[in-house]
């Protein structure tokens, strides 16, 4: 097999520095994961850690702090009311999504929408950047740490982001804060070597608690926590975990746990378990044990160092722990771009996971017809043409690398504005379209021969962003798109507005300047095709979409698992599949049989559905349990499938580690016997499933086939990310 093994794109993830999963009150679990970028990402914890979805930042707007708020307590109780109706209004509140905020480098919280993954509120805490923020357990009370070293409390209660105080100021910023389990105190660490307890009703000092310090400069108290039995956490830029009386304002207890600065501290809720980490890129653990009684002291509460590891290349900024069964992780992020979750009872004694630090979407567009590739970074698209190799002959017995004969060439470079983060672009087929859209504005470039030999030009539909825009504001629809996507006929474009409605828009006129909207579908709106609400309600963010080959059907999926299928010649919703519990991670239609719909679960169990005949076809019949299938075994989820001419009953399934060859031919179902009637084929046993999977590629970003036996490999090594990091900490162990 040909391969071409592309590493022209330079993707390069943002470091991590804040994380936070969602409170115990909501049901389905999320982390947040808020990277220097900008972007915040929110994974799906079960079945081995997915990403969900992307909300994209912005330049020079690096998320410091990312918090979930879900409010579990009635704020304006009336007299009148009965504690039927508390604990009705209560349920109600319980039943609401949980709010996401987050603090960067400039003076601004913001709430974020997770449905549209666009700015919700801002609110100015006057105080410069916001470098910590804080919820209290009822989920109504917002503390932020700022520059000018105060920390402002703002109301979150029932949907609000309102300023009520400020804090006496200390001296240097604040850079950490947290609230005690009960909300009877806030403790903050900062800048000054001291760390604080304060009433938040008062704004005032409690106590003030000063950590040790070399002479000349000031300790940096990176992180605190206040655990359940009055005692406080705070870790230091001197490698110091410190255990406080926060009744007292006294030392309990010392540890120096780590070779330099601890960025981040995640403790348990009962108060049993608490990890940090920093710029040693070591994880510690600590628990409690308890003492012997004397008659001269109560029980003594001791803290000890259960052990460490280390899985990160640089420095670890920030903790994140859910200790709850389901769950059971502690997830590490910070530098090195990658998350680390970990079993948090058990550690340190099992294996980590490492999650792929690359977006699942819209990398990579191919147009395979004229071998170019484009690839999309940030406010960047580059376009480039394939290059070309001696031809390798296969019968020797010991066949060398071919030399190329025509390196791969840079064809064009497109810079948008500076404030443009682009959510999704797309390349036509036929190589003459370029679309790309962000959060505010969807843009069609035409692609032309340059100037110079084997340059490419574009040139800005203005008249398209005229017609799309009167459109939206016609249907009073926000601008800008998530995801963008041509038929392979190159005529049509489709485009997901933030709002997920589905717009199809004809490009066959495009010389007279004409872009149509042919067709609106609100089904990922709660709609039905005649725009009624539907028995589904919901307002849902479309994650997934995909073309057959000849055209004729649209897939997409929505992060409530629902999928949907339309048909593109006739412009009418075709069907939804069953909703399943396992959400899905990649839909693809078969290329050489354009009516069969591959479904991969987050399990990476497959489905085939025959979408013309609304039913799984006799492969996906006969493989219903896959339990005992080696591609369940991977920890990375499935990202895509592509299919190979020369073997066309043959299915190639991705992740971003390994590549897995399975045997996919539909044949008629084998009779054994006489069945009854009605009798449905018993499903064949698990061994049936022959897969050969291959690691031989890692970060894979993209893959296709651009003809038989033609590969195209589009991969991102680890170490091309690390090599672009500054030095990280190095401490010589014997002399200097």
């Amino acid at each position: 097999m040909e391969v071409h093994r592309c590493r022209f794109v330079e993707y390069q993830p943002a470091a991590i520095n804040a994380l936070d999963f969602t409170p115990s009150t909501v049901p389905n679990t999320r982390l947040a994961v808020g990277r220097a970028n900008g972007n915040i990402e929110i994974w799906d914890p079960t079945y081995n850690y997915r990403l969900e979805k992307t909300l994209p930042g912005g330049e020079d707007l690096s998320v410091e702090s990312v918090v979930w708020a879900h409010q579990n307590t009635v704020v304006d109780v009336d007299a009148d009311d009965t504690p039927e109706e508390i604990a009705k209004e209560t349920e109600l509140l319980l039943q609401k999504p949980p709010r996401l905020f987050s603090s960067g480098l400039n003076p601004y919280i913001i709430e974020w929408d997770t449905t549209t993954m666009t700015a919700k509120k801002s609110c100015d805490s006057n105080g410069g950047a916001v470098w910590c923020l804080a919820v209290n357990s009822k989920g109504t009370r917002l503390a932020a740490g700022c520059e000018d070293g105060c920390i402002r409390m703002f109301d979150i209660a029932d949907g609000a982001l309102e300023y009520i105080r400020s804090f006496e100021p200390q001296k240097g910023r604040v850079l950490s804060v947290s609230w005690a389990p009960n909300d009877a105190y806030i403790v903050s660490g900062g800048s000054d070597s001291a760390i604080r307890t304060w009433n938040p009703l008062t704004g005032r000092t409690i106590h003030r608690m000063t950590v040790a310090k070399n002479r000349k400069d000031q300790t940096l108290v990176w992180a605190v926590a206040a655990l359940k039995d009055d005692t406080i956490v705070s870790g230091d830029s001197l490698g110091t975990m410190t255990f406080w009386d926060s009744k007292l304002g006294t030392v309990k207890q010392s540890i120096r746990a780590h070779g330099a600065d601890i960025l981040c501290i995640a403790a348990s809720k009962d108060g049993k378990q608490v990890f940090s980490a920093g710029v040693d890129r070591k994880i510690t653990a600590f628990r409690r044990t308890t003492g012997s009684k004397n008659k001269k002291a109560d029980t003594v509460n001791d803290w000890i160092n259960v052990g460490s590891r280390r899985y990160h290349w640089h420095d670890i900024r920030a903790l994140a722990l859910d200790e709850r069964p389901k769950i059971n992780s502690i997830v590490s992020g910070g530098v090195d771009v990658e998350l680390v979750a970990c079993p948090a009872a058990e550690f340190p004694k099992l294996i980590q996971n490492r999650l792929p630090p690359f977006p699942h979407k819209y990398i990579v567009s191919l147009s395979k017809s004229h071998k170019l590739i484009m690839s999309a970074f940030f406010n960047s698209i580059s376009l480039w043409r394939l290059g070309e190799a001696e031809k390798v002959e296969l019968n020797a017995k010991n066949p060398s690398l071919p030399e190329m004969v025509q390196p791969h060439q840079l064809a064009l470079e497109l810079k948008l504005k500076p404030d443009c983060n682009i959510t999704s672009s797309a390349l036509s087929e036929d190589a003459n379209w370029i679309a790309v859209s962000d959060v505010e504005n969807t843009r069609l470039f035409r692609v032309n021969q340059g100037s110079e030999p084997g340059q490419l030009e574009v040139k800005k539909q203005r008249s398209f962003e005229r017609e799309l825009n009167n459109y939206l504001g016609q249907h009073h629809a926000a601008p800008g798109a998530h995801h963008v996507l041509f038929t392979p006929g190159s005529d049509k474009l489709i485009i997901v507005t933030a709002e997920s409605r589905i717009l199809i828009v004809d490009l066959s006129a495009w010389e007279e300047g004409r872009f149509e909207v042919l067709r609106e579908f609100g089904h990922h709106r709660g709609l039905d095709s005649e725009g009624n609400t539907s028995d589904d309600y919901a307002i849902a963010t479309v994650v997934t979409i995909n073309v057959s080959s000849d055209g004729q059907w649209l897939v997409t999926g929505d992060d409530e698992n629902r999928i949907h299928v339309f048909n593109l010649d006739s412009l009418k919703h075709h069907l939804k599949l069953p909703q399943g519990n396992i959400p899905h991670t990649a839909l693809s239609f078969n290329e050489f049989r354009p009516n069969e719909l591959l479904v991969a679960l987050a399990t990476n169990a497959i489905f085939i559905y025959d979408v013309e005949y609304k039913r799984l076809t006799n492969w996906s019949m006969r493989h219903q349990d896959m339990a005992k299938c080696r591609l369940l075994e991977q920890r990375d989820r499935i990202r895509g499938a592509i299919y190979n001419p020369a073997d066309k009953n043959k299915i190639i399934l991705y992740g971003s580690t390994y590549m897995c060859l399975l045997d996919a031919e539909d044949k008629p179902t084998k009779k054994s016997g006489k069945r009854k009637n009605n009798e449905k084929p018993k499903p064949a046993s698990d061994d049936e499933i022959p897969v050969s999977i291959s690691y031989q590629y890692q970060q894979i970003l993209a893959c296709g086939f651009i003809g038989e036996n033609q590969l195209v490999m589009i991969e991102r090594p680890k170490f091309s990310v690390l090599e672009k990091l500054p030095p990280s900490f190095y401490k010589a162990h014997f002399g200097a």
